[in-house]
């Protein structure tokens, strides 16, 4: 972590906001130890588009508060026995999001780049969007339409608008600031695909299995023909048990979950290659070591079932 991080959480903390509400203040003193994730996407927007990393501080101010906001009400809605609202209570930390929010908003009009009104628009969008997938993912649709609905609406748009505003601090136009924003969502859908995996493959059984909800994985042994699909069916509601677990993460490799979500992962790298290569950037560097975390969760993926590329 370089000392922009800690530059954007000074600035925040010097903000009036800040300064009259301690219980803001701390949250934001809390994370200046432990950064979001993407909380770098700014900069490499920025630095991608030509300017110098510096300039991006205010956005990654921004995104911080998002992110901070997102997850206070992330935790309200999964029930989350680690979520801030299990000691300050759901309506403090509901409007402590609703603080942070106003506070991120505030640093794009406070420190302005060239194009202020795109930049605020885009941070609205994006904290407007997350909502409504919030809303579709508390409903736990159990479709393949309703995963990607909430995938588009709740994971994408936290990256895509984190490299959009870096871009637009790095003095951007406007065609290579979507182009930004679309790497960006291609982006956040590998990530959650990746998550999705990551958490039906973990032991002891996660949320996901214990709450009935509908990850990727999951969704497509229960929805998609296959030998062992009402044997899939049963067990889920066992998972606490080490054996069904296993029983039932050995039906996610033999039905073919996993490898349709690996052929998921692999159609969106092709995908950001392609952006990448298609964007007129003045420093390309930060959008391929981007690419290069993209894909190492896959080279992973391949690597722990023994399968060499």
């Amino acid at each position: 972590m370089n000392a922009i991080y800690p530059a954007a959480i000074q600035l925040l903390l010097e903000q009036p906001a800040a300064a009259q509400w301690p219980l803001l203040q701390r949250v934001l003193q809390q994370a200046n130890g432990k950064p979001p994730v993407a909380w770098d996407f700014p900069i490499a927007g920025c630095l991608a588009a030509g300017g110098p990393a510096k300039a991006a501080t205010p956005a990654v101010a921004a995104i911080t508060c998002a992110h901070i906001a997102i997850i206070l009400i992330d935790d309200i809605l999964d029930d989350d026995p680690r979520g801030e609202y299990r000691t300050l209570g759901s309506g403090r930390a509901a409007n402590l999001a609703s603080g942070l929010g106003s506070l991120g908003q505030h640093m794009l009009e406070a420190y302005p780049c060239q194009q202020p009104s795109l930049a605020i628009a885009a941070l609205g969008q994006m904290m407007g969007n997350t909502a409504y997938g919030q809303d579709l993912d508390v409903q736990n649709p159990h479709s393949e339409e309703g995963y990607w609905a909430v995938a588009k609406a709740k994971s994408s748009p936290y990256f895509a608008t984190a490299l959009s505003l870096g871009g637009l601090y790095g003095g951007a136009d406007g065609a290579l600031t979507e182009a930004l924003g679309q790497f960006g969502a291609v982006f956040g859908e590998v990530m959650q695909i990746h998550d999705d995996l990551n958490d039906c493959l973990a032991e002891p059984a996660n949320v996901d299995w214990l709450q009935g909800r509908a990850p990727l994985p999951l969704l497509f042994a229960e929805l998609v023909p296959h030998p062992l699909q009402q044997r899939f069916v049963q067990l889920r509601s066992q998972v606490q048990d080490p054996e069904a677990l296993r029983e039932a993460q050995q039906i996610l490799v033999s039905s073919g979950a996993i490898s349709y979500c690996v052929n998921e992962l692999l159609t969106r790298q092709r995908q950001l290659e392609t952006s990448l290569a298609a964007m007129p950037l003045a420093n390309p560097v930060p959008l391929q070591q981007i690419l290069a975390q993209a894909i190492a969760p896959i080279e992973h993926l391949f690597s722990s079932v023994g399968v060499v590329r």
